[in-house]
């Protein structure tokens, strides 16, 4: 009989589907798959949302995700949340963007504030933008604001069913996060350690 059986390696450098698991103080044990490599080290994103929060208090847009108070407590609260050793080695933790999960298409051109990222290869795959949170299959925000005719409340975000769509700010949604790990700050013993 022929199985595939996922173990545990050391490697030097990432590659795109590797997965790590992290510990996250105050929130439980994730996977982060790799999704991208850039000069700077590989991009992972969690496999599932890590919490459900508002973008912002109030239902607005304005300032986009760069000044949304998801944006502020992903600073202050979930990079502390990191294993020590780690937090020096993210880089540009935040979410994913439309682009990232969809690509551009007519409907983000008309509907969403434009960004210049290129669909993850990963991300084609309909199951790959479904996310979990607490055993039950949920929506989660992206960056993108939707433009200014279309409502000054909403952001874009996937919804259960690996769909995009677009949600008010105020409402409670998964933070599925998003970062670089830098290769020159990859473990004291230059490894990165991945399930594959």
């Amino acid at each position: 009989m022929k199985v595939l059986r996922k173990r545990e390696v050391e490697v030097k450098k990432a590659r795109i589907g590797d997965q790590i698991t992290i510990q996250l103080v105050g929130f439980g044990e994730f996977t982060a798959t790799a999704q991208k490599i850039t000069d700077r080290g590989p991009l992972f994103m969690f496999d599932d949302y890590v919490a459900s929060r508002p973008m912002n208090a109030k239902p607005t847009n304005k300032g986009g995700f760069e000044k949304s108070d998801l944006n502020k407590w992903m600073s202050d609260v979930l990079l502390p949340s990191f294993p020590e050793a780690m937090q020096g080695k993210i880089e540009n933790l935040t979410i994913p963007t439309y682009g990232q999960m969809f690509g551009h298409d007519d409907w983000y051109n008309d509907v969403m504030e434009p960004d210049d990222d290129e669909r993850f290869p990963l991300m084609v795959k309909r199951m790959n933008r479904v996310a979990d949170f607490n055993n039950n299959y949920k929506w989660g925000w992206l960056q993108n604001a939707t433009k200014k005719k279309v409502s000054t409340a909403y952001f874009a975000d996937v919804t259960n069913f690996g769909t995009a769509t677009y949600g008010t700010a105020s409402d409670s949604l998964g933070v599925r996060p998003v970062f670089v790990l830098r290769y020159a700050l990859i473990p004291d013993d230059g490894y990165v350690h991945v399930i594959g």
